[in-house]
């Protein structure tokens, strides 16, 4: 597993997690076995220093003046990352928050006092939250060009290269980036709708609409969305479903339809497209295929929607 360096991107997905129990930092006995409850040692001129559970050290009687909450930053960085633990312990000092870090292979570790583990808590957690919401404020999104193509297809490989219906792996190239390079000859491309979010000159997440109908009706199809995954999370996938209303309310689109998690898009202010009289390309797609009434939605219409040629045909 390949370790992030972007400090940006690392604070932004730490994800602390807090171990269950006690622990406590002690001195070991000289010349005394190792015991398998030691979570981690630290060999010193001095001696041995060990942390345990504290059950264990009150079990074996050692003596310590330090009851830890531990905490594991779920995020994988590496050796080469500059700032993560100055930025993590800085956030903690300020809310008078004591902390020693562990650094292990795959995570980093913090011991805080147990009384101060909720708070700790929290403060790791709005720092994960700034981060984010300074990404997304970094972001600027403006309509794909040509000269774009090459980095959204690779995005989107990126993107989609686990399954998001079965959370494996795809074999070979995913089906969203070949129906992209569709989407992009097909009649019902809309320029105005091909959205890039670019980071510090980089394309980091993408966003496609196309014609699509209910009888006679025009409305828009959304999707595919893709995001870099290392920066999945952040509010770019949100900024770009953001930039797609605005420009479609500015244009006078009626609505929006696409398919998705209800749970995810009802924020936006999707919902059942069965709910407003329109039937989803596949009957399977129940509750799935959504719809977004925009300001000039004109009620009372019915139908079976139409997507473009090319996802018409999935």
């Amino acid at each position: 597993m390949t370790g992030e360096k972007d400090i940006r991107t690392l604070l932004a997905t730490i994800h602390p997690v807090r171990r269950e129990g006690e622990y406590v930092y002690v001195l070991w006995p000289y010349g005394k076995p190792l015991a398998p409850a030691i979570e981690a040692a630290v060999r010193e001129a001095e001696g041995l220093t060990a942390v345990l559970p504290r059950a264990e050290a009150d079990a074996m009687g050692l003596h310590y003046d330090f009851v830890g909450a531990w905490i594991t930053l779920e995020v994988h960085s590496t050796s080469e990352a500059l700032g993560l633990t100055a930025a993590v312990s800085a956030a903690l000092t300020d809310a008078q928050i004591n902390c020693n870090v562990l650094a292990g292979f795959h995570h980093d570790h913090l011991l805080v006092p147990v009384a101060d583990a909720d708070r700790a808590l929290e403060v790791l957690h709005e720092l994960a939250g700034d981060t984010s919401q300074r990404t997304a404020a970094k972001l600027l999104l403006r309509t794909e060009t040509p000269e774009d193509r090459d980095a959204i297809l690779a995005l989107t490989a990126a993107a989609f290269s686990v399954s998001p219906l079965t959370g494996l792996p795809v074999d070979g190239e995913p089906a969203e980036v070949g129906l992209l390079r569709q989407l992009f000859d097909c009649e019902e491309y809309l320029p105005a709708f091909s959205i890039v979010a670019e980071l510090d000159g980089e394309i980091v997440g993408y966003a496609i609409s196309t014609r699509g109908w209910v009888g006679e009706l025009g409305l828009l199809g959304l999707g595919p969305i893709g995001v870099v995954p290392r920066l999945q999370r952040h509010g770019i996938g949100s900024a770009l479903i953001h930039e797609t209303v605005m420009r479609a309310n500015a244009a006078g689109e009626r609505g929006i339809a696409l398919l998705g998690s209800p749970e995810y898009y009802s924020r936006f202010g999707f919902v059942s497209s069965t709910s407003l009289g329109i039937q989803p390309p596949k009957p399977e797609w129940g509750d799935d295929f959504q719809l977004l009434p925009l300001a000039v939605w004109p009620g009372g219409i019915h139908g079976t929607f139409r997507y473009a040629g090319p996802l018409a045909a999935m």
